[in-house]
């Protein structure tokens, strides 16, 4: 069905755009590059702060204007971020810094440009009376890529960036080539920027009806633009069920997000040795193949409300199971939950928040969602912090010891439990509609 064709090329452009050969090397690319970790954590800010900054009116934007441009954009700036990275020259600390900045606002406002756009543009797309049931289909399609996108961007990036490991596969298959370390650093940006460029032409291929934005003088058009967004902000406010899936999506991400961030040190923990790490990885990229199947069948056969308390339950034994960790791969099973929760959390709230907003705002409620999640991890990423440094002083530990990441563990069960809750009684006790139009 011709329908479904910016469906199938949303699932490319999310795989293409999303599984990154850099990701496995990710931290020790910049500190092979000559940056500290200070800096490394300060580029992580500049990224942050230009995502969240560009999220929201990047949103309106492709409601007011069309979400083809800005998903086009995405691609352009992808390959843009990419091209800087082949750029890096070794040992010039300076230069290797600014890149690095300006990579960093390339990336954050390429995310800021997919965020909503994408997926608005795609669900749109699909036949009115046929969205409800199609768009969890599409959503496990993208499950299923995105695990194998993982698996095989994970081991080959590991791979190129490893010059002794390329080069004895090289001498495997009989080439006589001796790779050296400067070359395999590049090899991981050079395969994303082939990857940028497929994913540009994705984008290019994408089509969409819409009737164009009326014509009007620039100031006008930025006053409509933000209209539009504190249009939507009040709708998702005032709307009980866009504000509960909103509230309990950020309650829900932060803490399953912080588990994913600081999981190397889970593995420390439990006395698993770094080189399984990647292997870790790779088989719960490809457990994303069983479970999408499974999140189509709970969209279909349980409601919101249930679907929400059974993970409720599966992410409290998670953090359960890390705040009282067993030793070896017995600690990496249990608190396997954790890591599949997160595909479950993106895929209910993509399914049943889509399900609620009304077209012509649909870019700019999706980035709502976008913009909440990332704030409120990034409070709760303070807040751990702030925490490690609070226990470390009470057991007379430095901050980084192991047992103070151990004993911190053992609070975030209970700080779920009780966000969760808090949230749940704020939706309750709050006087507002089910459900309501972005227009009305």
């Amino acid at each position: 069905m011709s329908e479904l064709s910016n469906a199938r090329l949303f699932v490319w452009f999310r795989i293409l755009f999303n599984c990154r050969f850099y990701y496995p090397v990710f931290t020790i690319f910049f500190l092979d590059l000559g940056l500290s970790i200070g800096e490394f954590a300060a580029l992580n800010v500049v990224w942050a702060l230009t995502s969240v900054v560009l999220e929201v009116p990047s949103g309106a934007l492709a409601d007011r204007f069309g979400r083809r441009p800005l998903v086009v954009a995405a691609g352009g700036l992808m390959v843009l971020e990419m091209a800087v990275l082949c750029l890096m020259p070794p040992g010039r600390h300076d230069v290797v810094l600014w890149l690095f900045v300006l990579n960093r606002v390339l990336s954050g406002a390429a995310e800021a440009c997919a965020s909503g756009a994408d997926e608005a543009l795609a669900y749109d797309s699909l036949p009115e009376a046929q969205r409800t049931e199609l768009w969890p289909l599409v959503m496990a399609r993208l499950s299923r890529g995105m695990a194998l996108g993982f698996v095989v961007s994970s081991i080959t990036g590991s791979v190129a960036y490893d010059h002794e490991m390329l080069t004895w596969a090289l001498h495997f298959v009989g080439l006589d080539v001796t790779v050296a370390k400067e070359v395999s650093m590049k090899l991981p940006p050079l395969l994303c920027l082939g990857t940028g460029l497929a994913c540009l032409m994705v984008t290019l291929r994408m089509t969409e009806q819409r009737s164009p934005a009326p014509q009007s003088g620039f100031w006008h058009s930025v006053g409509e633009t933000w209209r539009s967004i504190l249009h939507t902000g009040g709708w998702i406010w005032r709307t009980r069920t866009a504000f509960a899936l909103i509230l309990f999506g950020l309650v829900f991400d932060s803490v399953i997000r912080l588990f994913l961030t600081v999981a190397s040190n889970f593995y420390r923990l439990v006395g698993i040795e770094e080189g399984w790490y990647g292997v870790i990885g790779t088989g719960v990229s490809l457990l994303g193949l069983v479970t999408a199947s499974l999140m189509e069948k709970s969209a279909k056969a349980m409601s919101a409300r249930q679907n929400f308390t059974w993970l409720a339950v599966a992410v409290f034994a998670g953090l359960m199971a890390a705040a009282h960790p067993q030793p070896g791969w017995a600690g990496i099973a249990l608190v396997v939950p954790l890591f599949m929760s997160m595909r479950f959390l993106q895929f209910f709230l993509s399914h049943y928040l889509n399900e609620i907003v009304d077209s012509s705002q649909r870019a700019t409620a999706l980035s709502f969602r976008g913009l909440t999640i990332n704030l409120a991890y990034g409070l709760t990423t303070l807040l751990f912090g702030w925490q490690t440094g609070w226990v470390g002083r009470r057991l007379g530990l430095d901050a980084d010891d192991t047992r103070v990441f151990a004993e911190s563990l053992t609070y975030w069960p209970w700080w779920f439990g009780a966000t969760l809750a808090a949230a749940g009684a704020w939706v309750m006790l709050r006087r507002m509609p089910r459900k309501g139009t972005v227009n009305a």
